[in-house]
This record gives C-alpha cells, sequence and structure tokens, in this order.
C-alpha cells in the first residue's frame, strides 16, 4: 500500500487510507501524507498566482488597447495630411511601432484568455482551399518585401477540417509570415496539406537557414525568441506560443523539424 500511495503522490492524485502506527512503515506513511498535503497546499497557490497573472495581463492589455487605438487613429489622418509632405515618413514609422505594439497586445491577451480557460472558439466545417488562397494574399506584399516566392500546393484542393477560421487563419498566418521573414533572399515558401486518416497535417516549409538543434526545445516557450534579440527581423517571442496554444485548444498540435542550412518545417 505505500508502494501506491507513492506512486499515486507521484501523479498528484490523493492518497489511500493507511492504517495508522508508530513502526517503521506507519513513520513512512505519516510523511508521505505531510508530503502530499504540503503539494496540494503549494499547487493551490501555484493555481492563484497564475489566476492572478492572467487577469493581470487581460485588465492590463485591455487598457493599453484604448489609448494605442486613439494614437494609430490620429496617425493615420495625419498620413493622409502629409503623403507628399518631408514628415510623411515619421508618421510611417509611429504607425508601423503602433501596429507592432498592438500585435503584441493581442498575444498577450490570447495568452492570458488560453491560460484562464476563456478562450472561445467557433468551431465549423471549413475549406482549405479558399483559406489558402486568402493566406496567399495577405502575405504577398512582405513575399514581395523579401523577394521570397510562396507556393500554395494542389494538395489543399477538396479538403476541409472542423476548425475555427479565424484562429485557424491567425496559425497560418504566423506560420507563413516566418517562414518569409526568417528565409533567405529569392527563398521559398511552400503550404501543403495530406489527409491522415481522421486528420489533416498542414504544412508550412521554407527554405531558410534552419534552427539548431540545441534551441528547438524552446521553441515554443512564450517570448524566447531563440538568441534573435539582436537580428534585423522584429518579434516579441509570443507568436509560436500563442499558435501552438491556439491548435490544441481545436484539438490539434504544431510540430516542427529544422535542419541547420536546409530550411524548416512546421506541421
Amino acid at each position: 500500500r505505500l508502494t501506491v500511495n507513492a506512486e499515486r503522490l507521484a501523479q498528484g492524485e490523493s492518497l489511500a487510507p493507511f492504517p495508522a502506527g508508530r513502526d517503521e512503515l506507519g513513520l513512512l506513511a505519516e510523511r508521505l501524507q505531510n508530503t502530499s498535503l504540503l503539494l496540494a497546499a503549494r499547487a493551490a497557490e501555484a493555481r492563484s498566482a497564475s489566476q492572478a497573472k492572467s487577469q493581470f495581463l487581460s485588465r492590463t492589455s485591455h487598457e493599453l488597447r484604448t489609448p494605442l487605438n486613439a494614437i494609430l487613429g490620429f496617425a493615420e489622418l495625419l498620413e493622409l495630411d502629409l503623403q507628399q509632405g518631408p514628415h510623411a515618413a515619421h508618421v510611417g514609422h509611429i504607425l508601423a511601432a503602433g501596429r507592432h505594439l498592438l500585435g503584441l497586445i493581442d498575444e498577450v491577451l490570447d495568452i492570458a484568455r488560453i491560460e484562464s480557460g476563456e478562450m472561445k472558439l467557433e468551431v465549423a466545417p471549413l475549406a482549405l482551399a479558399p483559406l489558402a488562397q486568402e493566406l496567399r494574399e495577405l502575405i504577398e506584399p512582405l513575399a514581395k518585401q523579401h523577394s521570397i516566392t510562396v507556393h500554395v500546393g494542389d494538395s489543399l484542393n477538396g479538403l476541409a477540417m472542423l476548425a475555427d477560421r479565424r484562429r485557424l487563419r491567425q496559425v497560418l498566418l504566423n506560420l507563413v509570415s516566418n517562414a518569409v521573414k526568417y528565409n533567405r533572399a529569392g527563398g521559398e515558401v511552400h503550404l501543403d496539406a495530406e489527409r491522415q486518416g481522421e486528420r489533416v497535417a498542414l504544412t508550412v516549409r521554407d527554405t531558410g537557414m534552419g534552427i539548431a538543434p540545441a534551441l528547438l526545445a524552446r521553441l515554443f516557450t512564450p517570448f524566447d525568441r531563440l538568441d534573435a534579440e539582436q537580428g534585423p527581423v522584429q518579434g516579441t517571442g509570443l507568436g509560436l506560443a500563442v499558435s501552438r496554444q491556439l491548435a490544441l485548444c481545436m484539438g490539434g498540435d504544431i510540430e516542427a523539424h529544422s535542419e541547420l542550412g536546409q530550411g524548416s518545417r512546421f506541421t
């Protein structure tokens, strides 16, 4: 019974009753019971701290959105007035920085919603080919800026899945934009799909420099940019973490494979 209780303790389960006794086995059973009570108290404290953090992130993010939207609104009005003036580039910098910050706030809000269990999804049958075409149109300006060619495979035609359309688009847009930004000049990005029984595997593959094996384990850690803080690509380190959590919420997952010098593949 002591062995069973030790296994239950390792799994975080409540312990089975054990006869009281003052011999060595009785004292060991008492220590196990005390340890389980201590672990339960610490788990409750951790849950409380996590809830407090999520509430803080959510409230702070909402408070930041209101003035930021006002800044962006007035900056857009200035952009209309100063299209031909010498300060047009300055207004462009304001808008770019503001939109970057707004994206960060949205990602923090998503993390807070997921951790608090408040993420609401509208899962419905979704055809993949029209969504892929929409993604291509959205990513085209960024791809041209980096001289990247985006290919959407014919394998998406006729395939559908159960998913929240807006959230699936968010996940794929994040993966495809990363594949563009971290690619080499003149590189390629491929979006393909494959039916696997009752599931569909969507794959985003690039021809970039790849990710070192030692860094792959940190890939989905929030705010971890894999030592890219000093690089030319802006980011927060939240995109992949949010994307994976959204995939899990929809009953899926995201896996990453990469080879240095060959590129990366996200499925």
